[in-house]
């Protein structure tokens, strides 16, 4: 009878089991925070998923607070599998609207991730070690098998050592996470990360919380939430803290809240208007309307405090930053950054075109300069860029937030100038 063979297959079979148990039990570390929290899921094809998260090694199902009728079927839950995460781009945890047992706790686990004990410090250094050092481990595994099976090749077969070599080296690999040292002494400071939204590149700051081979997880960013409001005709509507109501030709749009509001565009007569207009905290603008009195559809962005999770396949931590003491109106230019432009669009180009042509028949449009200085921004066109965006700021006036989105463009444009100096210095 062959022992050897034997001995060497109960040996795999142990090692297999083993790694298949650490498989089906390991969860990314970013996710596992927002494990059983009402969530949004946002995709890169632009579908937005509201529900509760429920994390497992396989990938994520969220529970629907309520049963969602679509093709006369009820559909009361959306999962997402683990080999279809790159199709994430963000996953957010809104402040607003924790429970009171939500708030306990992301506030424990807030705690034990900036103020462990001294098992969770051991642990996560030794994590760390394994990340760091998976590649020599495996190397010494392979030696130590290798030499077990010199010496007692009657036990382990020459065919088996190489399979338990493999093996061992993907439980190590499993049990270990990524480590990177650049990353690890910026948890639990505040940074800057930059995320690919789509087409173009946008910062957002929060509280570096923890990363993973996958992603990085944010905490309380003040986040420009987007969403559309609909207007009917002779009709006021108040949605949150925003009223928007008719006043003859043209709408005025109230702020209530504490924090300003951008008003992105407006869709009126099958038309959309660029608008890029920001209303203050108690403010109200007026937007004129040029066509037939009919339905009105606002694309708005608040400001709500959220926590979230990107993946690193799309976002980068940048800078490590700081709360600086500010004036008012500058510190919301981070939340609502322009962005820059990382591919260009065939609609992107039209509109350039389209507000050329206005600005060669009106040079002193103060609403076609705005919106073409904001596009050659995004495009880093900086000189170009800088000499619409003055136009505009000369006839602000004419502009319905009085000028004040132009002169976050202006302070943003300054500050892209004094980065590419920096960068060119020697």
């Amino acid at each position: 009878m062959d022992v050897s063979l034997f001995v060497t297959i109960g040996l795999i079979f142990m090692v297999t089991s083993i790694a298949g148990s650490v498989r089906s039990r390991m969860t990314d570390r970013c996710l596992r925070s927002f494990h059983r929290f009402h969530v949004e899921l946002l995709k890169t094809d632009g579908k937005r998923v509201w529900g509760r998260m429920d994390l497992s090694a396989g990938g994520l199902e969220f529970t629907f607070p309520g049963r969602a009728e679509d093709d006369q079927r009820l559909k009361t839950t959306y999962l997402l599998y683990a080999n279809e995460f790159p199709a994430i781009q963000a996953i957010l945890r809104y402040a607003d609207r924790l429970t009171e047992s939500e708030r306990r706790i992301r506030a424990a686990d807030i705690s034990r991730s900036f103020h462990p004990g001294l098992l969770r410090r051991l642990g996560r250094r030794a994590r760390n070690f394994l990340g760091s050092a998976t590649d020599a481990l495996r190397d010494v595994l392979a030696l130590v098998v290798g030499r077990v099976q010199k010496m007692q090749d009657r036990y382990v077969a020459a065919e088996g050592a190489d399979s338990l070599t493999k093996l061992g080296g993907s439980v190590l690999s499993d049990v270990s996470s990524i480590h990177d040292p650049l990353l690890e002494r910026h948890v639990g400071m505040q940074v800057v990360v930059e995320v690919i939204e789509g087409d173009e590149m946008h910062e957002h700051v929060g509280i570096f919380k923890e990363y993973s081979a996958a992603f990085l997880h944010l905490l309380d960013v003040e986040y420009p939430h987007a969403w559309t409001l609909e207007v009917p005709t002779d009709e006021t509507v108040e949605s949150g803290r925003v009223s928007v109501g008719r006043d003859g030709d043209s709408l005025r749009v109230g702020n209530r809240g504490d924090r300003p509001v951008l008003i992105v565009a407006m869709e009126h007569a099958e038309t959309e208007h660029p608008i890029d207009a920001l209303v203050g905290a108690g403010e109200t603008v007026t937007l004129p309307l040029e066509a037939a009195p009919g339905k009105v559809r606002l694309q708005l962005q608040t400001v709500r405090d959220i926590d979230m999770i990107v993946p690193r396949s799309r976002s980068a931590v940048r800078h490590r930053a700081e709360r600086a003491a500010t004036e008012p109106e500058s510190m919301w230019d981070v939340v609502f950054d322009l962005g820059t432009l990382v591919r260009r669009r065939d609609d992107d180009e039209a509109v350039t075109a389209r507000l050329r042509g206005t600005l060669e028949r009106e040079p002193t449009s103060a609403v076609a300069a705005a919106a073409l200085g904001g596009l050659l921004l995004k495009k880093q066109d900086f000189a170009e860029a800088g000499r619409w965006l003055r136009v505009a700021y000369n006839g602000r006036e004419h502009l319905p937030d009085g000028g004040r989105r132009v002169r976050m463009q202006l302070r943003e444009l300054a500050r892209r100038l004094a980065q590419r100096g920096s960068a060119a210095a020697p």
